[in-house]
């Protein structure tokens, strides 16, 4: 009863937000349907949509709901209906033709607006607004000219080059566009500030011959007197020590007046992270009067909330299900000297070994505690005014993400060496069964110690930083095997990313991207350096330690494909090079076999943590956590009994690309297609036996939050198209092992649920 009614009251607020009928002669107040234009050869009709008021209605999913019973409530719930009037439409049609007048075209007119009804049942209250538009001959470009003022030989040797440099990004033969022009007005102008002359000034002016449709553009430039620093004030700087702001500022009274120099020194400020906003004001000399050679500069601040508590909680449900809570302290002005300090705390249980296809249908076995805590501080202006020195420290105690950790193999038992679940003629426990196989638990403490830099106003970001690493395994259940041993990974590492993502109003965005690219560099150098040994040596002869090196390069790119369109790219790639231990341990080959009989542990507990997996949210969609690449049976983690789990490879390649639609404000989708692999092998293929793309194909939904969009993914593993020629591989010996899990045991489907884009 209780379901009827809330179906009764979804119909009837989706029936109150439906558009009245067109019952005006005018049309006035009918639903926009679409909004369509003709004759747009060189400027795009989304272009031109972007720019005027009168707009289509915003459906879900483009209106695709809106024909299926009970879906179409959804539709109508969600949808923002734009009403018709025709005084806006006059008004957006003198809009166009001055929007084609800035971009070249002074021939540029509206020959039509069209403005009908939409015929069909259900659409009488809807109307469809056609503009008909003639661009004409574009007006080009033919001269563009530097006149100076009050230029000298000695004033204007720094400036000349760098001002006729600017000019020349106005090419001739271009069309004329008044945006590009007003461009390299403000660049000339930045030429003159950069280099001292703080009251120049650049005026433009362009002559079009219409019949002709030339335009002789020409730029003429003041220096005014060469300028210095005056004195540096602060303003509004409350609680906040003022000596390590001057030191990020890194201006001194007298230095050679710079714009670039002030941009350095807000964006200083800014990266501090304790300021709500900074306004940098050159306090030059008003209109009619002298033109002091000495200007002050005042920074004016608005410090932020230097402290803050966050209480939290959520949960995840995918090849895992887990509740946490969060909580956690920062100070961004700890002991002063803006010292930035946080703590933070992640307590969870993990519903063992319930996954999102076994969540209605299977009891959990067991309820594993875990938590996180971990602690940062930074110290800016560690040894110059912009390197931030960085101290982290971590404990966790978790099971790791390894498939089911000890869930039985579905798969038959396969005869083999070390890297089969069994000897021939045993059968493994099925998944979903009780056993008393082994849970494998880690303790896990991190430190961290390392300097950090930006440049390029912040785009580009570098860290090195000295890591420890120690893991230390425990049984949730069962006991541990004899060749469980602790593992010690000290590692020097370097990060280095170039980060150009922006939004759709071209302000940084790494959340939504628009448009731009992403670059970055994660390379790790694990057990040569002298500290490496002298650590290892002095903890216990017990441990385990890691000696390779490992570099992990990614890219990704956004093009901007309409209005409400992004078209998204990424490749990730990696590679492990290990010297104390061997990659292959874990395979079902007898080489394999004979190499690893001593250290056979020890390395595929390694590879745990050095070596690289695929699958997963924002990995291969179409796979849950760590599904792709190698898998064997690993007696100290899994128990005699125990399942394949991944064991990692030495090479990783990915790659995604994703079509992402806006839809409305809040609402959006996507369309995605996901490819990679993991191999033992230095190779992209693998040799021998048959190759692994594992391309999965599917779809998505984003809906808005405060902390990035709420995403939904369903990943479809496309037919045939996991191993090459092969289209059934439950047939195929050699992909058994990876045993990628089925939604409700029927479909080759992995849904995804998570906050953020997946790259």
């Amino acid at each position: 009863m209780t379901a009827v009614l809330v179906a009764l009251g979804a119909s009837a607020c989706a029936a109150s937000r439906q558009p009245p009928a067109c019952t005006r002669p005018d049309l006035g107040g009918c639903a926009i349907e679409d909004v369509s234009f003709d004759g747009t050869q060189v400027i795009r009709g989304d272009e031109l949509a972007e720019r005027i008021a009168t707009a289509e209605s915003s459906h879900l999913l483009g209106g695709a709901l809106e024909p299926v019973p009970i879906l179409s409530i959804w539709d109508a719930l969600t949808v923002e209906y734009e009403r018709f009037d025709r005084f806006v439409l006059e008004r957006d049609l003198a809009r166009i033709e001055r929007y084609y007048r800035a971009r070249g075209f002074y021939d540029a007119r509206v020959r039509a607006a069209r403005v009908r009804r939409t015929g069909g049942p259900g659409k009488e209250g809807r109307v469809r607004v056609r503009i008909v538009v003639s661009e004409g001959a574009p007006v080009k470009i033919a001269s563009v000219d530097l006149a100076w003022r009050d230029w000298t030989l000695e004033r204007g040797k720094d400036v000349t080059g760098p001002a006729t440099e600017a000019r020349n990004a106005l090419r001739i033969g271009a069309r004329l566009d008044e945006a590009r022009y007003e461009e390299i007005k403000k660049r000339l102008l930045r030429v003159l500030t950069d280099r001292g002359f703080a009251y120049a000034t650049v005026e433009g002016h362009v002559d079009v011959d219409l019949v002709k449709h030339e335009a002789r553009v020409r730029y003429t430039i003041e220096l005014g007197p060469e300028c210095t620093f005056g004195e540096i004030k602060l303003e509004g700087l409350g609680e906040l020590p003022e000596g390590p702001l001057r030191t990020a500022i890194g201006i001194k009274k007298g230095d050679r007046f710079s714009t670039e120099a002030l941009a350095e020194a807000e964006q200083a400020l800014a990266d501090f992270g304790v300021f709500g906003a900074v306004a940098v004001k050159p306090e030059l000399a008003p209109d009619g009067q002298p033109r002091a050679p000495v200007v002050p500069v005042t920074f004016s601040l608005e410090p932020a909330a230097l402290r803050a508590v966050r209480l939290g909680g959520g949960a995840e449900i995918g090849s895992r299900v887990e509740a946490h809570l969060v909580a956690g302290w920062e100070d961004r002005n700890f002991l002063g000297g803006l010292r930035r300090f946080s703590i933070e705390g992640r307590p969870g249980l993990v519903f063992y070994p319930t996954e999102f296809s076994t969540l209605f249908s299977e009891a959990p076995e067991r309820v594993l505690p875990e938590i996180q805590l971990r602690s940062e501080l930074r110290q800016p202006a560690a040894f110059e005014r912009r390197t931030t020195a960085v101290l982290r420290g971590a404990f966790n105690l978790y099971c790791r993400q390894a498939g089911r950790c000890t869930a039985a193999n579905e798969a038959p038992s396969r005869q083999g060496g070390p890297g089969s679940p069994g000897q021939a003629g045993e059968e493994t426990p099925r998944s979903g069964q009780a056993s008393d196989d082994l849970i494998l638990g880690y303790r896990e403490y991190v430190g961290s110690i390392g300097l950090e830099r930006p440049f390029l106003k912040s785009d580009l970001k570098v860290a090195l930083l000295y890591n420890v690493q120690l893991n230390s395994p425990f049984a949730y259940r069962g006991s541990l095997a004899p060749e469980a041993r602790s593992l010690f990974i000290p590692y020097l590492q370097a990060l280095v990313s170039y980060d150009r993502r922006r939004n759709r109003a071209g302000k940084p965005d790494s959340v939504t991207p628009h448009h731009g690219f992403y670059v970055a560099m994660d390379a790790q150098m694990a057990g040569y350096l002298r500290a490496d040994t002298l650590l290892a040596g002095a903890l216990t002869e017990r441990l385990v330690d890691a000696r390779d090196i490992r570099l992990q390069p990614e890219f990704r790119g956004y093009l901007p494909v309409a209005r409400r369109v992004t078209l998204a790219f990424r490749l990730l790639t990696g590679v492990l090079l290990p010297s104390n231990y061997d990659p292959y341990c874990g395979d079902d080959t007898g080489d394999a076999s004979e190499r690893c009989n001593d250290r056979l542990d020890e390395a595929l507990q390694l590879m745990q943590f050095r070596g690289f997996f695929s699958g997963g949210a924002t990995s291969n969609r179409g796979y849950g956590f760590n599904e792709v690449g190698p898998h064997g049976h690993v007696p100290s983690l899994t128990g005699e009994r125990g399942a394949e789990v991944p064991t990692g490879g030495r090479l990783l390649w990915e790659t995604s690309l994703e079509l992402r639609l806006r839809l409305g404000e809040s609402f959006g989708t996507a369309i995605f297609a996901d490819a990679g692999d993991v191999t033992r092998e230095l190779s992209l293929f693998r040799d021998p036996g048959p190759q692994r793309i594992h391309l999965s194909a599917g779809v998505g939904l984003r809906y808005e939050t405060p902390v990035g969009p709420l995403r939904l993914d369903v990943g479809y593993r496309v037919p045939c198209m996991q191993v090459l020629g092969v289209c059934d591989v439950e047939d195929v010996d050699a992909f058994r092992d990876e045993n990628p899990g089925k939604l409700f045991g029927v479909l080759p489907v992995a849904v995804n649920l998570a906050i953020g884009e997946a790259f």
